[in-house]
């Protein structure tokens, strides 16, 4: 299980340090004001100051800090069954595989909103797929630890 914590987290953080340095190479080329929130249809609707590119990456951290911290303490999960000695690793292993997922679609969705604001015209699709895929390994996951019960 600690295989899984490791990889997801090297995974995720490297995609965060390549966003940061694609971030500050570009960093003089950046306009002084960009695009900060989109609606629904992907259309611009407030901006910022391209400092707030960085609040973004610093949020961006600060949650894949505490996804790794709780990953550290399955005592305080919730799970939809109850925990017993026999299914107690299977129902932590799913659980940790979800949370390694959603860090790293996590990850990627930060790196979409900012590439979003840097890219005229980018698709919002990617946004899309990543919430549905969210969204799925949250329901397998669940399904699974019910059936592992």
């Amino acid at each position: 299980m600690k295989m899984i914590r490791r990889i997801t987290t090297l995974v995720s953080s490297c995609m965060l340090l390549a966003y940061v340095i694609v971030l500050a190479c570009i960093w003089s080329r950046i306009p002084g004001t960009v695009p900060t929130h989109f609606n629904a249809a992907g259309i611009v609707d407030s901006y910022g100051g391209k400092g707030s590119l960085w609040i973004e990456v610093i949020v961006a951290a600060v949650i894949l800090l505490i996804i790794c911290l709780t990953e550290r303490v399955p005592s305080i999960w919730n799970f939809p069954v109850a925990v017993t000695e026999e299914n107690k690793e299977r129902l932590y292993e799913i659980a940790l595989v979800m949370l390694g997922t959603i860090k790293i679609l996590t990850m990627g969705l930060f790196i979409d909103a900012g590439v979003s604001s840097l890219v005229t015209g980018f698709p919002v699709w990617p946004m899309y797929v990543m919430l549905g895929a969210m969204v799925i390994v949250i329901v397998v996951a669940v399904v699974q630890m019910i059936r592992s019960k």
